[in-house]
């Protein structure tokens, strides 16, 4: 089945596709979610379309802070039978590294994860992220992912983890999990209560493992 995939700026969006995409989200999620004012900070959409139908989704943001350019993954969703493709990773790697290639300052990948599945793309696609469980967040990384969590979630933030109120669906495999997912599960004991583990990456290609390198190939 062929998924086609599109980026649109939030702001071209019509009523109609608004609606879609709140309802999809809402109908998985909840309502607890201001699911239409966190979509209108940001800048664009990732869509991944079957048939015309849409089965995924990611809003993205980009913003320039503390002399940085900071993407900002937001509200995604992916339909349970599109889950285990990696669509959605490729359309993001192929569109965020194609404006890295241009951009003036440094930049980074600021992504709040609610799930272990979420936490495990960067250990896949990039080498140096933080946290994670080999290494002690340097304090300078740690400052500045501090800062980066203050500055959109306030007191919400707390010792590395946003405390948000959207109750997680994913499941615990029933088989072992590796080293990453048993990390994520012990830094952020609350994920199935919507709590998110922040996290951080640099947006170089020098930092993208084999499988990242493949993700952006074509850029």
């Amino acid at each position: 089945m062929v998924v086609k995939q599109e980026v649109t700026p939030v702001g071209e969006l019509q009523a109609a596709q608004l609606r879609l995409l709140q309802e999809l989200y809402e109908a998985h999620y909840g309502g607890l979610h201001d699911f239409a004012r966190d979509l209108s900070e940001k800048d664009w959409v990732l869509l991944l379309r079957s048939e015309n139908e849409v089965v995924g989704f990611s809003s993205l943001q980009r913003r320039v802070q503390d002399g940085f350019v900071v993407y900002f993954s937001g509200d995604t969703l992916v339909l349970p039978g599109h889950r285990h493709s990696y669509d959605l990773p490729r359309l993001w790697g192929r569109f965020v590294f194609q404006r890295v290639a241009h951009e003036q300052l440094p930049c980074l990948w600021f992504l709040i994860c609610a799930g272990f599945r979420t936490y495990r793309f960067l250990p896949v696609f990039f080498q140096r992220f933080y946290p994670r469980f080999d290494e002690k967040t340097p304090d300078e990384t740690r400052a500045l992912l501090d800062g980066l969590a203050r500055q959109r979630y306030g007191e919400l933030y707390q010792d590395g983890v946003i405390r948000l109120g959207s109750p997680s669906l994913e499941e615990l495999p029933a088989r072992d999990l590796d080293a990453h997912a048993r990390f994520f599960l012990e830094r952020n004991p609350g994920w199935h209560q919507g709590h998110e583990l922040a996290c951080l990456t640099w947006l170089e290609r020098s930092n993208l493992t084999p499988a990242g390198q493949r993700m952006v190939r074509d850029c």
